[in-house]
């Protein structure tokens, strides 16, 4: 500060949010999951790798870490529960 000129500081936050929408052709598969409590839409490993971006190995990854739900259907199919993966990012 020289002369008596001031430094002035603006600070500015800019929040963004996003929504992903997951449409996939055909039957609808449904499962309950156990740490949700109620019947939710699921998805196969597979899919979740596919629309996420994220390799396999990492969906199981997050799947033991307890950060995405595993379910299983009446015909001991692994899925994995829709609820878990809101609010996840890549």
């Amino acid at each position: 500060m020289t002369n008596g000129t001031k430094i002035r500081r603006t600070e500015i936050t800019i929040e963004t949010k996003s929504l992903t929408i997951i449409r996939i052709n055909g039957k609808r598969q449904t499962a309950f999951c156990e740490c949700c409590q109620k019947v939710v839409a699921a998805f196969a490993p597979e899919q979740v790798a596919g629309f996420s971006r994220l390799s396999l190995a990492e969906v199981c990854r997050r799947v033991e870490a307890k950060q995405i739900h595993l379910t299983r259907t009446e015909r001991s199919a692994a899925l994995i529960c829709g609820n878990s993966l809101e609010g996840k990012e890549n």
